[in-house]
């Protein structure tokens, strides 16, 4: 690894620290891809740290905290191949890793229904029909923040207009859980039928101009439909708010004052935050802990889960409020078992490993 701070090495470390916290007793398998140099691009980079982590077919569940961009076909970095022959590859790949019995986790992103910032939905361009895709909720707090008040009062999802204070709301960056529609796959077998799949509730509470988002004067509700891959799946505590906490260590770089050449210093630090990237490797965690309690893997999860979402006794807190609950944009659907705010909902993973349990015999 890099010896120096970087933005790479410390969502590593929070991969990492993440799913140990979950299975501290599990080993871990840490597979970077490089891209130093010209001649390598990030998409194909990814692509191939996959490929040599399904292909070793050592681990029951492999989690990730990046993607090699969004879904914007303008912004897409290889000119290798399009955009949309990257996701057909990547397609075959991951489903191979569902026939191999490996469940993929992958991020749903931490700014709502925009990979990058646009007025136009995007997503990260992972967004497989053959891996989980994890959006973001709030858990319950009151604090007060920058002399406010803010009182959250029961798990909702991610979507954060409420904390800030009101000079941080105009032409700023807002935090929320990623979910919507996918841009490159159509609506997988295993969602269709389930009541919310396909049609959506929102409220524009942004606006997006000269780059930036602000807080809309007047938000409007809209309704709608839908005719692709939903996400989220499923979607777990990523509020700052309610954070994690992260310990990296490495060198960090300054420039000295005088001779402006750059000056490294070893450095330890604790580090509080949220994120997906939080939540995504504790999933995968939290699998593994599953299947160390089965006789047998039980494999990629979002067909069987989907199922287990409309059974008595559901593993899903489903997290269906019209207000107070939305990813920046789209809300839940009294009454709906799927919303694009938060997918299935949380889960209660007691009953979840009960499921799976009963689903071996």
């Amino acid at each position: 690894m890099n010896k120096i701070i970087s933005a790479g090495q410390m969502e590593a470390t929070l991969d990492v620290e993440s799913a140990s916290a979950i299975a501290p007793k599990a080993g871990i398998d840490l597979y970077t891809a490089d891209t130093t140099g010209s001649k390598t691009t990030l998409p194909s980079s990814f692509y191939t740290n996959f490929m040599t982590a399904i292909s070793n077919n050592y681990d029951q569940q492999l989690t990730s905290s990046m993607a090699p961009g969004a879904e914007v076909a303008a912004d897409w970095s290889d000119k290798s191949a399009t955009i949309n022959q990257y996701n057909d590859a990547f397609n075959l790949l991951l489903e191979q890793a569902a026939a191999q019995g490996i469940t993929v986790f992958q991020v749903s992103g931490d700014r709502g229904p925009w990979a990058v910032s646009s007025a136009k939905e995007n997503h990260l361009t992972s967004t497989s029909p053959y891996q989980v895709i994890v959006g973001g909720t709030t858990l319950p707090y009151q604090k007060v923040i920058e002399a406010k008040v803010v009182t959250v009062e029961k798990e909702r999802a991610w979507g954060d207009t409420y904390s800030s204070p009101e000079k941080d709301t105009k032409y700023s960056s807002f935090s929320g859980g990623g979910g919507g529609f996918s841009a490159l796959n159509p609506t997988p077998r295993y969602q269709l039928g389930l009541p919310g799949v396909n049609t959506f509730r929102a409220i524009n509470y942004l606006t997006f101009k000269n780059g930036k988002y602000s807080l809309t004067k007047d938000p409007q509700v809209i309704t709608g439909t839908g005719n692709s891959r939903n996400l989220p799946d499923v979607a777990g505590n990523a509020d700052a708010q309610n954070g994690y906490a992260s310990f990296v260590s490495g060198n960090k770089i300054t420039l000295n004052a005088k001779t402006h050449k750059p000056v490294m210093t070893p450095t330890q630090m604790w580090v509080v935050d949220g994120g997906t990237s939080f939540t995504t490797p504790q999933m995968a965690a939290a699998n593994a802990v599953i299947n160390s309690g089965l006789k047998t893997q039980f494999g990629f999860w979002n067909p069987q889960i989907y199922k287990f979402a409309q059974e008595a006794d559901s593993p899903f807190n489903v997290l269906d409020d019209a207000e107070n609950n939305d990813n920046l944009y789209y809300t839940g659907q009294p009454g709906m078992l799927y919303n694009q705010a938060t997918g299935l909902g949380s889960i209660n993973f007691e009953k979840l490993f009960g499921k799976f349990s009963q689903n071996q015999g």
